[in-house]
């Protein structure tokens, strides 16, 4: 009876171990900062290629700061994955693209977590302009933009593309700006991407200002 006791006592303990173990809230993310910061395109993005859940990268467009000193250099890595894509079918209005972006490679051993959503976008910069690169996704041209980022935490920060021209007047990427800029016929409302046209396309150089909350 004893032994009986003993044993019932030991599976109640033991359930009760993992009970709080698994009760234990894991230990919360450190916010870093919030703000905005420029990336651009570096492979097409297709709402009729992409899938719910696919993996995306994009890169930015120019160093900068975080609200704590961090340095993130122009080039890093910005790691998301697809929302929702759609290609327009027949009785749709439109198609559709929606991006998520969740990790920011500084190095390749330094990874900061993300929660961001595309806040505007750009044409390519004039000179990642080829001669096949006459519009930029569903866009039929616009003027050409350089990048001055100025988001978060950023102090003196390293523009990642200066497309000045004599000929074309140019204006400076606004961390602050929303929607769609110089790009016809593709809107953004609330990070979704649409068009009237059969697909959303972002061509390779296409500038995306990303609004992110970023963690330790």
């Amino acid at each position: 009876m004893n032994r009986v006791v003993l044993a019932f006592l030991g599976v109640l303990l033991t359930e009760s171990l993992c009970f709080g173990q698994a009760a234990t809230p894991a230990p919360a993310a450190t916010p870093l900062g919030h703000g905005s910061f420029p990336v651009k395109v570096t492979k097409i993005l297709d709402s009729s290629r992409l899938q719910d859940g696919d993996a995306i990268e994009v890169e930015t467009t120019g160093s900068f700061k975080l609200a704590d000193g961090m340095l993130v250099p122009k080039g890093s890595k910005v790691l998301g994955h697809v929302i929702a894509a759609k290609a327009r079918s027949k009785g749709d209005q439109d198609s559709e693209l929606t991006l998520a972006f969740d990790k920011l490679n500084i190095t390749n051993s330094k990874q900061l977590s993300l929660k961001g959503f595309v806040q505007a976008v750009f044409p390519p910069a004039e000179e990642q302009m080829g001669p096949n690169m006459a519009t930029a996704g569903t866009s039929q041209g616009g003027s050409m933009q350089g990048v001055s980022p100025a988001g978060i935490g950023l102090t003196n920060s390293k523009s990642g593309s200066d497309t000045q021209s004599s000929s074309t007047p140019q204006t400076v990427m606004n961390m602050k700006a929303t929607g769609v800029q110089g790009i016809h016929d593709l809107q953004l409302e609330k990070g979704v991407l649409t068009s009237r046209g059969k697909n959303v396309k972002l061509t390779s150089g296409v500038r995306m200002v990303v609004q992110t909350e970023i963690y330790q």
